[in-house]
């Protein structure tokens, strides 16, 4: 899961980073797009968080009965 988790973080970083430093020229919709990939792949990232946590809590405690 955490392998999953940086891969995420990952394709975050590079596209922070292709925003900076940018390979290629884009256009305005490709600039559009990558910004809602951007934006979709932090909303994965917070939903895997805190489902993953709570799923490891749930893990624990019943562990413990």
């Amino acid at each position: 899961m955490e392998h999953f988790k940086n891969s995420i973080v990952e394709s975050i970083n590079s596209t922070n980073e292709e925003f900076k430093t940018p390979s290629r020229k884009y256009t305005k919709n490709d600039l559009v797009f990558m910004a809602g990939y951007k934006q979709a792949l932090q909303d994965m990232l917070e939903d895997f968080t805190n489902d993953y946590d709570k799923f490891l809590n749930d893990l624990i405690k019943q562990s413990l009965n």
